[in-house]
């Protein structure tokens, strides 16, 4: 872990958000049957039916919650499972090995970069003496240097022992429209449709794993992408008609790289100008822009994200499988690892 990570982690501002989101969903409740009347006004019935088409969207999000949260437990769980084993295997407890593996491979923190951290962060901690402020930095940091080492321990345990899980991730089915904007193989064994707002600084920060994900599993992954602008970001929408009007002219990739990795202020200037840079025909693209032609693209690409369980940006489908917000790209990767392996 870097010392920038460190910092972070020590002070709490380590952003708990990864993804520009919407209201948070409500809490589940007992489902019923298709043909259950739920209710009757003046006689006339709701049914289950009915009522499961209209919250299908939110359910659907809170059942990818209920996985993750079942799939750390899970994690969680296997770890301590390999513990025991090897302390078991050395006839020792589980307590003797973590002392053996863990607390003796721990160093004290360098006093110099407690100083540092003080210097820096001190007026984080009124109230209290530079004594009193030093020795949690020097607490928080061992903490996170014994929670380190231990991952790494449970990690070569891992590598060394058959794991097999059998938890089954919740799956999406997410057909890809005709307009939808591609890029990989058609025939590629691992689909990741992305949602994603271009105004919303998570996903400029998701892009650099979404570009080393293509690049390292080139032709094996088809990327799709589907706009789903979000309210509070006014320019969002402008700038998701801007790319498709930029891929009439065969460059929305272009674009849309553009937007993500040189945001700006994604006025009007501003989009008829990267146009200029990416050499579009001006007139041609300053009539779409003004146009509302690609409109209804982008809406129905937001009610699919909604009726997907999408909240917020950037969310993905990896073969159905949702991950959302911007995230590492070893969690990419363990997905589409899975999917490879299964396909094969």
């Amino acid at each position: 872990m870097t010392r920038h990570a460190l910092v972070r982690s020590v002070f709490g501002v380590l952003l708990v958000s990864t993804a520009c989101a919407r209201s948070a969903g409500p809490k589940p409740s007992a489902s019923p049957s298709a043909a259950e009347v739920v209710a009757r006004i003046d006689g006339k019935a709701i049914l289950g039916q009915e009522l499961d088409e209209r919250v299908e969207r939110r359910l659907s999000r809170l059942r990818q919650e209920e996985y993750e949260i079942r799939s750390q437990a899970l994690e969680e769980m296997i770890g301590e499972r390999l513990l025991e084993t090897e302390a078991r295997t050395r006839g020792i407890t589980t307590e003797g090995l973590l002392r053996d593996e863990v607390d003796a491979q721990l160093r004290e923190p360098d006093a110099k970069f407690v100083e540092q951290l003080y210097d820096q962060h001190k007026a984080r901690f009124p109230g209290k003496t530079k004594d009193q402020v030093v020795a949690e930095i020097r607490k928080a940091l061992k903490d996170q240097a014994r929670a380190q080492t231990r991952a790494d321990l449970q990690r070569r345990l891992r590598a060394k022992s058959k794991v097999e899980v059998a938890l089954q991730a919740p799956r999406t089915d997410m057909p890809v429209p005709a307009a939808a904007p591609l890029l990989g193989p058609n025939d590629a064994p691992v689909t990741i449709v992305q949602f994603t707002d271009y105004q919303c600084p998570y996903c400029h920060r998701a892009q650099a794993t979404i570009d080393a994900v293509m690049s390292r599993y080139a032709g094996k992954v088809q990327l799709v992408h589907r706009d789903f602008p979000l309210e509070g970001h006014p320019q969002a929408f402008p700038a998701a008609r801007a790319a498709r009007c930029a891929g009439e002219q065969g460059k929305f990739w272009d674009y849309y790289r553009s937007l993500m990795t040189s945001p700006g202020a994604m006025e009007d200037a501003d989009l008829r100008a990267r146009a200029t840079t990416l050499k579009l025909d001006p007139a041609a693209f300053a009539a779409c822009l003004s146009s509302d032609r690609n409109d209804a693209v982008i809406r129905e690409s937001v009610e699919a994200g909604t009726r997907a369980g999408v909240t917020g940006t950037p969310a993905y489908f990896i073969n159905g499988r949702m991950i959302t917000g911007a995230r590492p790209f070893e969690a990419f990767q363990e997905i589409i690892e899975s999917e490879l392996n299964h396909k094969g």
